[in-house]
């Protein structure tokens, strides 16, 4: 695939997507409705939980109730957005059959357990491996990793399809992954007081029709929902909670703060535990990262306090509410000490420079100065042995680096050694100009894996390589 050709196909789709969205499900003919929503009225919605060994996930159209009067035309998981959340114990094999139940106007899907040890054939490849429309994709997770568990971490799943991820998470393909593992702490809060929250932001017509028109620097909504509620409250007692926090938005990154100014306690990344708690007043969270946060509302009881978003001004800062309503017995506890960080090879087998830039043609991305193609493999790690990785941004934007198949270890953010919280990820913030060295370790998986720009109008937009792990 030249250069010209990808470029043409990707404008292909977009135009398609734009001249057919009665066929696709977007922009049904509901009457127009004036209702403006009141803030904090709703409540938070906790997405089902599917925790069988074998699951289902039926990609459908669906009407689901978002704002006030008509409801939204929506592509789903299961008829529910967020999807349902899936909850497996770590060390166990876990089957998810994709079935594209969506209008044949939507193509071919795929299915990406982000951040999961995959195979490739497993991996949700951006061009193979597809679910065309009235068929189906079934992916197996073994739930091990270098020989024995993959650790706990909040992963997520989501649509993967070269050219359209952008377009397909934003009608609603997205759903959370939660990874048990006996390894983790025991004392941590559990039960009903561990809480995942999917943030995503979204754009709507008059008629509470999503609308989404393709932007090559990302695309960004005016309405900002929480587990696909906008502004809800959340009932809490005056202990302490979990909250596994994701960034699901296609381009927009979030600035988190508490309203009363009280701090979080950090215990992990989108790869599980940290080594030990960070207390930290305000995150930032770029689109596909994920945070693990600890919040005491002891001594809050009868207080109000909103989860806020720093980054913007007005009505779409104020995200969240907790309602400190019913008095409880603390019966959790952080310990001082959480995960030790795996062990990695002291002198890597090979070192890579990586260049995150931007192409002459108007609207693509480029990776070491070339836009993708599933026909290009750019490198060859050897299987079982550890690389360091300098990543570069170049292109004058900031991005957010996403790499397939294996966790990753920072080395240094710009020469500086890593925070204590940036430890070990798969996603991570990429500011204009800055570089990362990252260490990793490639185990388990022969084949191709890629890696991209998780800002999805990047990655549609050319921004995406692969590489392949051989013998």
């Amino acid at each position: 695939m030249t250069h010209l050709t990808a470029h043409h196909r990707h404008l292909s789709l977009v135009v398609a997507a734009i001249l057919i969205g009665p066929a696709l499900g977007i922009g049904t003919a509901a009457p127009a409705t004036a209702v403006s929503p009141v803030p904090f009225s709703k409540p938070l919605v906790i997405p089902r939980v599917l925790s069988d060994a074998n699951i289902t996930l039926t990609a459908k159209l669906a009407d689901v109730q978002i704002l006030p009067g008509a409801a939204t035309r929506m592509w789903t998981y299961n008829g529910t957005f967020p999807g349902p959340t899936i909850r497996r114990p770590t060390g166990t094999t876990t089957t998810v059959r994709l079935i594209n139940d969506l209008p044949a106007a939507a193509g071919a899907l795929t299915l990406h357990n982000h951040g999961n040890h995959s195979t490739s054939e497993n991996d949700g490849q951006p061009d193979a491996f597809l679910a065309a429309r009235g068929g189906s994709v079934t992916y197996t997770y073994t739930g091990t990793e270098a020989g024995g568990n993959e650790r706990g971490a909040f992963q997520w799943y989501h649509d993967h399809r070269m050219n359209a991820t952008g377009r397909n998470v934003w009608m609603g393909l997205a759903g959370m992954y939660i990874i048990d593992d006996p390894a983790d702490p025991k004392s941590l809060p559990r039960g009903g007081f561990d809480v995942p929250l999917m943030i995503t932001d979204r754009t709507f017509d008059a008629n509470n029709q999503l609308v989404y028109t393709f932007n090559a620097l990302g695309v960004t909504g005016n309405r900002t929902l929480v587990n696909g509620v906008l502004q809800p409250y959340f009932r809490v007692a005056d202990r302490k909670y979990r909250f596994r926090i994701l960034n699901a938005s296609n381009a927009r990154p979030y600035e988190l703060a508490l309203s009363n100014g009280q701090s979080f306690l950090q215990i992990g990344t989108e790869s599980g535990l940290l080594p030990a708690p960070v207390r930290r007043s305000r995150i930032t969270i770029a689109p596909a990262e994920r945070v693990d946060l600890v919040i005491d509302f002891a001594g809050r009881l009868g207080q109000n306090i909103v989860l806020q978003n720093l980054a913007v001004t007005g009505s779409m800062r104020q995200l969240l509410q907790f309602r400190v309503s019913r008095d409880l017995i603390e019966t959790s506890s952080v310990p001082s000490k959480l995960r030790p960080l795996p062990a990695l090879d002291p002198s890597p087998a090979a070192a890579r420079r990586i260049e995150f830039g931007r192409a002459r043609i108007i609207g693509t991305w480029t990776i070491n100065g070339q836009p993708f193609s599933p026909d290009r493999i750019d490198f060859r790690p050897r299987l079982n042995t550890t690389e360091t990785w300098t990543i570069v941004n170049k292109s004058g934007a900031a991005h957010v680096i996403h790499i397939h198949d294996v966790d990753q270890q920072l080395v240094s953010r710009n020469g500086v050694a890593p925070a204590r919280y940036e430890l070990m990820k798969e996603s991570w913030t990429l500011g204009i100009g800055e570089t990362i060295v990252l260490k990793l370790k490639f185990t388990d998986n022969l084949g191709t894996f890629v890696y991209h720009c998780h800002i999805l109008e990047h990655e549609d937009a050319s921004m995406m390589a692969q590489f392949e792990v051989v013998p």
